[in-house]
């Protein structure tokens, strides 16, 4: 079972939306529509993710999973991605120091439904999870610093940054 994500590196924008009240808005904003994607594998299928679009549609849902991993010795959670290029529910339990996640595969760029659909699951460590979202997490502060955003007039960007501070090591391939 695998679970890698290849952040890549995207460029940004430098706009400051100053009507972005949201993380959602301010990441979307800060990311151009033609960009380098985020990319999971999933089980060796690779999936695509849009900063602009996936991703910042995605935070709040990324950033409580990761919370709740963190904080919660076990437990359970269902997440419906609300992306239209990323509609799929995961099935997310864990315990003390695994995570096993169930998808039900609805959509993603590239037409690999099929073979996510054949792929089962996934299991691994949650530090091993965690790690793997880090360099999205600082792709995307450092996109939403070099376009003038901070934490004092986005106040959910406090979250981001102590997520990814909590985060202790980089994914696989970043290491």
């Amino acid at each position: 079972m695998s679970f890698i994500i290849q952040a890549s590196c995207p460029r940004f924008t430098g706009i400051l939306d100053g009507e972005a009240e949201t993380l959602s808005d301010a990441i979307e904003s800060a990311f151009p529509l033609v960009n380098e994607a985020a990319i999971i594998s999933w089980n060796y299928v690779p999936i695509m993710l849009s900063y602009k679009y996936d991703i910042s549609i995605m935070i709040d849902d990324i950033l409580d999973i990761l919370e709740a991993t963190r904080i919660e010795v076990s437990g359970t959670k269902t997440v419906h991605w609300a992306s239209n290029s990323f509609s799929n529910v995961w099935h997310l339990s864990w315990d003390n120091t695994q995570l096993s996640i169930k998808a039900e595969w609805g959509r993603v760029i590239g037409g690999t439904e099929q073979l996510l659909q054949t792929s089962g699951s996934v299991t691994l460590t949650k530090q091993s999870f965690s790690s793997e979202w880090k360099r999205i997490l600082q792709n995307i502060i450092v996109a939403l610093r070099k376009s003038g955003y901070s934490e004092d007039g986005l106040q959910s960007m406090k979250r981001l940054i102590f997520e990814y501070e909590a985060i202790e090591r980089e994914g696989n391939i970043y290491q």
